[in-house]
């Protein structure tokens, strides 16, 4: 019986995670056993759960701070379950403030163990001294950037860019059906609205976005918003706890709304690389606690905070940060996508230069579970 454990600690992670497990089941010969933490999609796939991964989501260092003792039990419970039940191979995805740690107390206290760090932080946009520890504490990482594997083999670190696993799974809708049947208008430019998948995100910006939403079509009759709530939020609580009436909220699939939209506004994070695989355009915000966003500025080694403009090295979809996201702000962005045609249609071209940089490489998933599978031996 080979047994994995794999770590995840954000929505996204559960997603990739679950897939993983899905390919290693399939290339195994034997059985197969699977424990860590994750969330519903690890569940669905026969994650053995060691802690849901709903107790594991923080924004920000002030916020983080408040969970030290709450992370540090956890990582020695974890450390000390690795040690007995010594599995063929610990895979890390993302989430690398607890994962990076939990690495060194692994190897540590288990030195033969495998580590896998599937999904890089992004230790080239800022907190470069992590370096070492994954130097030093994982075995092989297995990244989704096609920049990546350069960067980490010039340091003398294993590293396999495996594709991204986004580009495998997602396949273009008429965007017109989409419509359709979340009962939205054919007629009128729809702005969708994505407030973060986290609860202190959703705090932080959603009651701007919401009064942006309500101004934008109180002003122009023919543009609707709608807001696409992720899988963690309970849509009728949503609703009851924004007093939203007269939006509409897609739940089921809200990639499929990001998808059909004329434009975006989207809370920083995976998100806005999707809407670049979409060729939709967008707005990225992003709003921390004021000690946060100072640690935040000091660390940052890159000028933005979009993977898409990381990637091109110049801005390519308007960002806010900070204090720069209020309402007027986010109406003067989203109004000029909405309204400037060559604004709107050069932002298009640009997009798809940055995923023409993606379509060399198909299948991440499968190629990332045959890595983690070699590394047993």
């Amino acid at each position: 019986m080979k047994r994995y454990v794999l770590i995840a600690g954000e929505t996204s992670g559960d997603q990739y995670a679950s897939q993983l497990m899905s390919a290693i089941n399939k290339m195994s010969s034997g059985g197969v056993e699977f424990w860590g933490i994750g969330g519903n999609d690890m569940l669905a796939n026969g994650l053995n759960q060691l802690e849901n991964i709903n107790d594991m989501s923080v924004v920000g260092f002030s916020e983080a701070l408040k969970k030290i003792p709450y992370m540090t039990i956890l990582s020695k419970r974890i450390t000390q379950f690795i040690y007995e039940l010594q599995p063929s191979n610990v895979v890390l995805i993302d989430f690398p403030g607890f994962n990076l740690n939990l690495a060194k107390k692994i190897k540590n206290q288990s030195p033969a163990t495998k580590i896998c760090f599937f999904i890089s932080p992004q230790i080239w946009a800022w907190n470069e001294r992590r370096i070492k520890n994954i130097k030093k504490y994982v075995d092989q990482m297995i990244v989704i950037f096609p920049f990546e594997e350069k960067y980490y083999n010039d340091k003398n670190i294993n590293a396999k860019y495996v594709g991204h696993p986004f580009l495998d799974s997602w396949r273009p809708s008429n965007k017109k059906e989409i419509r359709r049947k979340n009962n939205l208008s054919l007629r009128k430019k729809l702005v969708g609205i994505f407030p973060g998948s986290r609860t202190q995100e959703l705090k932080q910006h959603f009651p701007d976005y919401l009064e942006m939403a309500h101004k934008l079509m109180g002003e122009n009759k023919n543009i609707e918003c709608a807001v696409g709530l992720a899988p963690e939020f309970n849509e009728i609580e949503i609703k009851n706890q924004y007093k939203i009436s007269d939006i509409k909220i897609v739940s089921d699939n809200p990639l499929k709304l990001l998808e059909c939209c004329d434009v975006a506004l989207v809370t920083s994070g995976t998100i806005s690389l999707q809407a670049t695989f979409m060729n939709t355009p967008c707005v990225v915000a992003y709003k921390l606690s004021k000690l946060s966003g100072y640690i935040s500025k000091l660390l940052m080694k890159v000028k933005y905070i979009s993977m898409t403009n990381i990637i091109a090295d110049k801005q390519i979809i308007p960002e806010l940060i900070q204090s720069d996201v209020n309402v007027n702000n986010l109406i003067t962005e989203v109004n000029r996508l909405l309204v400037d045609t060559k604004y709107y249609n050069s932002i298009k071209r640009d997009l798809k230069i940055i995923k023409n940089d993606f379509l060399n490489k198909s299948n991440a998933i499968n190629n990332a579970a045959k890595i983690i599978i070699n590394e047993e031996n």
